[in-house]
């Protein structure tokens, strides 16, 4: 649903020239790693994110994309130990749709930038409480060798969320440019998540 919207918008960008002159927008992809933090989880690992951006004034972008937060894939064996559960890393995915605009200062080797921007943000994940009951999701009840009844909560939960970030987008060719940056997200129920991405940016 969030990839149709995005495709969406684009061709409507796309399709509007009275309004988007074309020579003032471009596309970014970018990849990197990230630390998400979550009321009920946590997870590291690679993160990645793809944007249509508009330049509005000289010194102003709007940007609209995708982005996957977290990749840490959910489990699907239960440990049956407690070494096993000491080992496990419960799941976390998190994906959003982001709006933001970008404050921007040019030079000779590139654009400095700061970003301000909200996202809707979808997160599936899992956790491993001692009752039998979750605050979130739905439960599924285990038990270890040792005889210690778990229950593993599994949840599926749609957060807003605001993010600031800086970077840097140096010159590489008359249209492209490579795109360094940082970000910090925070959002509902205790989401946060920090990553530093490197990318490519095309302006066409």
């Amino acid at each position: 649903m969030k990839f149709t919207l995005l495709i969406l918008l684009a061709l409507s960008l796309l399709s509007s020239p009275r309004v988007f002159a074309i020579d003032e927008m471009y596309g970014v992809v970018s990849g990197g790693m990230a630390n998400s933090d979550f009321d009920y989880g946590d997870a590291k690992g690679s993160s990645y994110k793809f944007g249509i951006g508009y330049e509005f004034h000289r010194q102003w972008y709007a940007e609209f994309g995708y982005q996957r937060l977290s990749n840490q894939s959910l489990v699907d064996a239960l440990p049956t130990t407690t070494d096993e559960l000491n080992q496990t890393d419960f799941g976390l995915e998190a994906d959003a749709l982001y709006a933001s605009i970008l404050g921007k200062a040019s030079s000779n080797t590139g654009e400095l930038f700061y970003r301000l921007g909200v996202l809707n943000v979808d997160l599936k994940g899992q956790d491993v409480v001692e009752s039998t009951e979750c605050e979130v999701g739905s439960a599924r009840a285990f038990s270890l060798d040792s005889g210690e009844n778990l229950t593993l909560c599994e949840y599926d939960e749609g957060i807003f969320a605001g993010v600031f970030g800086v970077g840097f987008d140096f010159y590489l060719g008359v249209n492209l440019m490579l795109r360094t940056e940082v970000e910090h997200i925070k959002g509902e129920n205790g989401f946060e998540n920090n990553a530093a991405y490197l990318g490519l940016r095309y302006n066409f």
